[in-house]
């Protein structure tokens, strides 16, 4: 079979974080290749260097986006929202068997081969905060087990058109939701969080939901600031930044796993941030 890893870059900021899963594939000795697909928004010296640094490049024009769904992600806290759209081209990349999607803001601590033998459409469920799935639990999109196959964006295209009535802000992660309506009831699709673990929460999950660090193969670095942002040397403004989300949410949710997640301490986000940090800053600039 034909089988990839496949990331995709549709904005500059980016770039960092694509280089660091290239990275990360390599360090884990991962047996399948890496592609990146960019947009219009990419210039051809950033192919380059992608292409220059290992990786696979497949250009794909830029998925358009209602001007409602812009203004909509604008006045949130998901501006960031509106990037992710051209992530749906994937579903029509059919030089390949399967695929193995990263979003760019992970890191990969461990090899993850193992998910290609997973079903079309494998992921993790989402968690509104610390443990707890959403009921019923929805599929996320940072880390996607896809086969190919024609036809698939015009379907994702036709939702987007229709979807801006229905939600509050939106990103491929609805589009995919609202598509997929059966996921929920089918439990072979849904992975464990170890292979999408969400950074915000990580000594949460450790200190009460039995898992210990080494168990944890993705950390997803969600939220619009990233560790690259940051350095070495501000690595506890990162931390900072996360707990002031936690507080956030605290505030509004006043939830007893919010208060563990605030209460958990930051040990092993200090130790995972630091270590992905010492891997980006060895990337070229």
């Amino acid at each position: 079979m034909n089988r990839a890893y496949v990331g995709v870059l549709s904005t500059p900021s980016y770039l960092t974080g694509i280089l660091g899963v290239a990275e990360c594939l390599k360090r884990v000795k991962a047996k399948y290749p890496f592609y990146v697909v960019i947009t219009n928004q990419i210039s051809s010296e950033t192919e380059d260097l992608l292409n220059n640094y290992g990786i696979h490049t497949i250009r794909r024009d830029s998925i358009e986006i209602p001007e409602i769904i812009k203004l909509k992600n604008s006045q949130g806290e998901f501006s960031h929202w509106t990037n992710t759209f051209d992530k749906l081209s994937i579903f029509e990349l059919t030089q390949f068997d399967k695929i193995v999607y990263l979003d760019a803001d992970l890191y990969i601590r461990k090899n993850i081969d193992e998910l290609f033998e997973y079903p079309h459409m494998a992921t993790t469920p989402n968690r509104k905060y610390g443990p707890n799935i959403t009921p019923p639990p929805e599929l996320i999109s940072g880390l996607l087990v896809i086969e190919p196959q024609e036809g698939l964006l015009d379907k994702f295209s036709n939702i987007l058109l229709n979807i801006s009535d229905k939600r509050q802000s939106v990103g491929d992660q609805d589009i995919l939701q609202e598509y997929y309506t059966n996921w929920a009831n089918m439990p072979e699709l849904h992975l464990d969080i170890k292979y999408n673990t969400f950074f915000t929460y990580l000594d949460y999950y450790i200190k009460y939901c039995n898992y210990a660090l080494d168990d944890i193969s993705v950390f997803h670095f969600i939220l619009t600031k990233k560790p690259w942002n940051f350095s070495l040397d501000t690595v506890e403004e990162y931390i900072e930044y996360l707990n002031a989300r936690l507080d956030l949410l605290y505030n509004r949710y006043h939830s007893q796993d919010l208060l563990d997640c605030k209460n958990s301490g930051n040990e092993n986000r200090l130790i995972i941030a630091k270590e992905y940090l010492s891997l980006i800053e060895k990337l070229p600039k």
